[in-house]
């Protein structure tokens, strides 16, 4: 546990999340010049701030090292767990130590043997650099231990049986000089000319070699320089971490592959003080959000009330509050004692003899586009129910503070979820992130009957039970999940599946059908 999710308060940060722009010089940028000769695919990413992967806080230099890198497990479109140099686990009865056994027989590119030593000196790596995008992963590792060649012991803080959802991270050779791209991927380092990096396909591989014979990172200052070789054919492959979103048309002739990245938004209620004190206010305005025009207006985002991803294995088909329910809306409002006294269209009562408007403050950080028009859109649908809705823009460090002060009636946010099952730190009452300030024991007993739940079946009944405890008290209203995507080329041939923490999850089955000279 302690490890899910991080608080995004400020644009800024949601910016370091997906991806830095400017700064760093590592790879200085040229013109993409294509061989005609080669079956290479070229991508792009932006300028590094450092080639190591544990250490580089550039979401597409992360992207682009693990094709070089693998991990323990991957996490795919459906958040199920993929093995890639994990073998097996087991936990014992109150999910507090995990056993861990790696494939045997795996080769570092340098030919030696992945062992044991190498996963325990990237997990200790990674602990001991806060500044590492991964080291929230491994918060709720206490220590690990070798118990041989091939199996790790995790001894954790606290029972978390999802533990395995967070070890998607790049495992590094142990000792190893973290600049030399030594990793066990379907491809490795050929060369560095200072303006790209030169992958060819990895013949001991083992899940066998690449249908291409390498790829191509070529280094990008902007994102007009990364469009304008992409539209031009030079790049085959682009995320949209290197693109200007906004005046980016992407052609017919590209494909566009959709996938989640694990961001959360939501309106968190404080429910000390204000309206939504009353659960039942909660409970109206959840349902009075169209989260299908939320969806649109985010772009491509997955319209979800509940903190996990609709389609996991986690969420039960049964919950539908994320549907929009105007009318529910409303009689639940009336039936909390409010009602339109004026006919002005909102509700009021008459509370200790004063008229009273059913009225808030919507607290929104200045800077983030989409958020700003979110805000506009819960304001309508909610002032549709009968509320009296004022957004309050504020910078950054003001809306931070009055955040963690409780000095607000609502807020709009957004969680990172670096697992995406562990929903403890949102929705429990000593949760790093609720800061909403709702408190429950049997929602704080629920969460953790779901982070000790060591079977399947386990897990589905203790998710079903959260559920139905999260529709009775609506400690936050969830709106959507973000999406990301990577956009192909038509040269690109094969199935392109990106993965939630790795776009380029599966580029050694990618095949080109012809390169321009």
């Amino acid at each position: 546990m302690k490890k899910l999710v991080t608080m995004i308060l400020i644009t800024a940060l949601i910016a370091s999340l997906c991806g830095c722009r400017g700064g760093g010089a590592e790879l200085p940028t040229e013109e993409v010049v294509l061989v005609s000769d080669e079956k290479v695919i070229n991508i792009q990413m932006r300028e590094a701030d450092t080639l190591d992967p544990i250490l580089t806080e550039r979401q597409s230099v992360r992207d682009a090292l693990m094709i070089v890198y693998e991990p323990l497990f991957d996490i795919d479109e459906d958040f199920t767990i993929v093995p890639v140099l994990a073998q097996s686990y087991a936990f014992n009865e109150n999910a507090t130590v995990m056993t861990l056994k790696i494939k045997e027989g795996v080769l570092w590119h340098n030919g030696q043997l992945l062992s044991s030593e190498d996963v325990i000196y990237t997990i200790e790596r990674i602990k001991a650099n806060p500044a590492s995008s991964y080291y929230l992963n491994l918060a709720g590792v206490e220590r690990v231990e070798k118990l041989n060649d091939y199996e790790i012991v995790f001894y954790l803080t606290e029972p978390d049986a999802f533990l395995i959802y967070s070890l998607y991270f790049p495992i590094m050779r142990a000792n190893a000089d973290p600049l030399a791209l030594t990793g066990t991927g379907a491809f490795m380092l050929k060369e560095m000319d200072g303006k790209t990096i030169s992958l060819v396909k990895n013949s001991a591989w083992h899940k066998g070699e690449a249908m291409c014979d390498g790829v191509r990172i070529f280094s990008m200052r902007t994102s007009e320089m990364a469009q304008e070789s992409f539209s031009a054919g030079k790049i085959h492959a682009v995320t949209r971490d290197m693109l200007d979103t906004e005046n980016f048309a992407i052609k017919e002739s590209n494909t566009k592959h959709i996938y989640p990245d694990g961001t959360f938004e939501f309106v968190g209620f404080n429910s000390k003080r204000g309206i939504f004190s009353d659960a039942l206010l909660r409970i109206a305005a959840t349902n009075a959000v169209d989260r299908m025009s939320l969806s649109r207006i985010y772009g491509d985002a997955v319209p979800s009330g509940f903190p996990v991803m609709p389609g996991s294995s986690a969420f039960s088909p049964s919950y539908e509050h994320s549907e929009y329910n105007l009318d529910y809306a409303k009689e639940v409002i009336f039936s909390a004692g409010w009602m339109d006294l004026d006919g002005d269209g909102k509700s009021e009562k008459v509370i200790d003899g004063n008229w009273t408007e059913m009225g808030f403050s919507l607290l929104v950080a200045k800077g983030d586009k989409m958020r700003s028009l979110a805000a506009e859109e819960v304001k309508k649908n909610l002032e549709a129910a009968g509320f009296t809705v004022h957004i309050e823009l504020t910078d950054a460090e003001s809306y931070n503070e009055k955040i963690k002060e409780g000095d607000y009636d609502a807020f709009l946010g957004a969680v990172y979820c670096a697992d995406p099952y562990d929903i403890s730190e949102l929705l429990s009452s000593e949760g790093k992130v609720n800061f909403e300030g709702y408190s429950s024991p049997e929602m704080d007993f629920a969460v953790a009957e779901v982070m000790s739940a060591t079977s399947v079946d386990k897990a589905s009944v203790a998710f079903t039970r959260l559920q139905s405890l999260y529709v009775a008290y609506q400690p936050i209203a969830g709106l959507v999940f973000r999406t990301n995507y990577v956009v192909t080329s038509p040269y690109v041939e094969g199935e392109v599946k990106p993965y939630p923490y790795s776009p380029y999850a599966n580029i050694a089955l990618w095949q080109l059908a012809g390169v321009e000279d």
